[in-house]
């Protein structure tokens, strides 16, 4: 796990906030550009850009001596695009996929991306600033991901790849707290901190572990579900905003 020592809201976070916006507004204009239509094809590049990530880091980490590090097995919630994204590309007409999927990587993956931006606390690095680069490889390649999190949401929504339905929030909850329980069965059985589940390294709710373990894991589920809701709602309000505004302008 890397602990951070640049502060959050300093310069090296907006610095590295700053570049995942340019680049991502520089992503969806080379979309624009190349007019594609075809969602299926996107759902596919997000999901190759995930895993070269992903295996750019592991190599990265692998390199000093060729060793796996287990606690970077994908049982993060930062690693549900490493199963989502193949399914919705390969099992793209079930039903599962449609109800169950689709919501859990348009809501779910956003909260994990913004939450990791916005408190860096184990993407950020060791360094005090970005240069020099080649200390900052793990976080700029963090930084890309998360962004891509992000990104990879939104267009699900706006794209209409995913069409969004509030009533999906409790089937979004169920992926979740299904991962959560593999996340801490793999806790229990390598003793790591898959999803913040165990010891709580860098989460701000780390402190009612020493109330009681279980009290914490509660919390970070609640948690969750509540910002899972929001995201939800607040997306409710929004279409149904555009569509009075829609409405409205046909009228005038």
């Amino acid at each position: 796990m890397v602990v951070l020592s640049a502060p959050m809201f300093g310069d090296k976070h907006l610095i590295g906030v700053l570049f995942v916006v340019i680049l991502f507004i520089l992503f969806g204009s080379i979309l624009k550009i190349l007019k594609y239509s075809n969602k299926r094809r996107i759902i596919f590049v997000f999901m190759i850009i995930f895993y070269v990530l992903e295996i750019a880091k592991m190599s990265y980490l692998m390199y000093p001596d060729g060793s796996y590090p287990i606690y970077q097995l994908p049982f993060h919630l930062c690693s549900l695009p490493l199963y989502l994204y193949p399914i919705m590309y390969f099992f793209d007409k079930s039903k599962f996929v449609e109800n169950y999927i689709k919501p859990t990587a348009y809501s779910l993956v956003l909260i994990a991306g913004v939450v990791a931006l916005a408190l860096p606390t184990n993407i950020l690095g060791n360094a005090i600033s970005w240069f020099p680069l080649k200390d900052n490889i793990l976080p700029i390649i963090s930084f890309i991901y998360h962004g891509f999190m992000i990104f990879s949401s939104v267009y699900l929504l706006k794209s209409k790849y995913y069409k969004f339905n509030i009533h999906d929030y409790p089937k979004t909850m169920a992926i979740a707290i299904s991962f959560a329980v593999i996340a801490m069965i793999a806790n229990k059985l390598l003793d790591k901190d898959f999803m913040l589940l165990n010891r709580g390294s860098g989460s701000p709710l780390m402190f009612i572990i020493e109330t009681s373990r279980p009290l914490y894991i509660i919390a970070m589920i609640g948690g969750f579900s509540i910002l899972t809701g929001t995201v939800f709602l607040v997306t409710e309000l929004l279409i149904n905003r555009l569509k009075v505004k829609a409405v409205f302008s046909k009228s005038m």
